[in-house]
């Protein structure tokens, strides 16, 4: 039977696109807790910066510079960082890459950009980190999905079919751990204040934007921080964003109905 799970008192946690937005965020508020942070993306400059200010917050930071789609990277990244640490307790999936584009006319090669970050390069990071995580009979995998990882919305359906593969991954490896002491959980987000938006694929087509303001990325941070010490099995962070799961699972058909009034798309011929 698993041990109950309890968050060390200075965890060692690895977090992926950890160099902005939610990622950054995530790195500062385990720093705080004075944990060990291995912190994986693209940018050495920006990693770098982001070691500096986790050291500067009592933390202790490792920085590997992969790109999470390189399975091989990704996992001699997190390989060396298991062994700096001497374990890791904490695997935060944050990495992603997004893609607005009519299904219509979506190129197939940039489908496969965004699966081979937001699908496979969390499951190759999971596969990383499980072995020493079952070796010791606990850990915490938090994976960052969306809300449109929950119902997809109008441009958004490439980008979210890569989220629903990452909740199908979550849900069959909840049960297929069940008994070992690791928990997986599930984080969806709504319209967030970070980069994300630069480096979308966006084709362009117009559209109309639902009302609200996005939410900052400390705040989703400290939902992160928070779940690590008590894990729950999914979070969806926003009110509409709960609402919006709700009618689509007990009427899907109206939440169509909202979602197309909310957002209106002008497809290209």
């Amino acid at each position: 039977m698993a041990k109950p799970w309890t968050l060390p008192s200075e965890p060692s946690v690895v977090v992926t696109g950890a160099s902005s937005g939610i990622g950054e965020a995530t790195a500062y508020r385990f720093a705080r807790a004075r944990a060990k942070v291995g912190l994986i993306a693209r940018r050495e400059e920006r990693l770098a910066r982001v070691a500096e200010r986790v050291r500067e917050l009592g933390g202790e930071a490792r920085v590997a510079v992969a790109d999470v789609s390189d399975e091989t990277g990704v996992k001699a990244a997190i390989a060396g960082i298991e062994s700096a640490f001497s374990g890791i307790d904490v695997l935060v999936n944050n990495a992603g890459f997004g893609l607005y584009a009519p299904l219509q006319s979506v190129r197939r090669g940039d489908i496969e950009r965004v699966f081979a970050v937001n699908a496979f390069g969390a499951l190759s990071s999971i596969q990383a980190v499980l072995p020493g995580m079952r070796r010791r009979g606990s850990g915490l995998i938090v994976n960052v999905s969306s809300v449109v990882g929950k119902r997809a919305l109008p441009m958004t359906g490439a980008y979210a079919a890569s989220k629903y593969a990452l909740q199908g991954l979550s849900d069959a490896l909840r049960i297929e751990l069940a008994g070992t002491g690791v928990r997986v959980s599930v984080f969806c987000p709504g319209y967030t204040a970070t980069e994300f938006g630069e480096s979308v694929i966006d084709y362009g087509a117009a559209r109309s934007r639902p009302r609200g303001s996005a939410m900052p990325a400390e705040k989703v941070a400290e939902a992160i921080f928070n779940c690590a010490r008590k894990p729950r099995r999914e979070i969806v962070l926003t009110g509409k964003g709960r609402l919006v799961v709700l009618l689509q699972r007990f009427a899907p058909a109206v939440a169509d109905r909202v979602i197309g009034r909310a957002i209106r798309v002008e497809l290209p011929q």
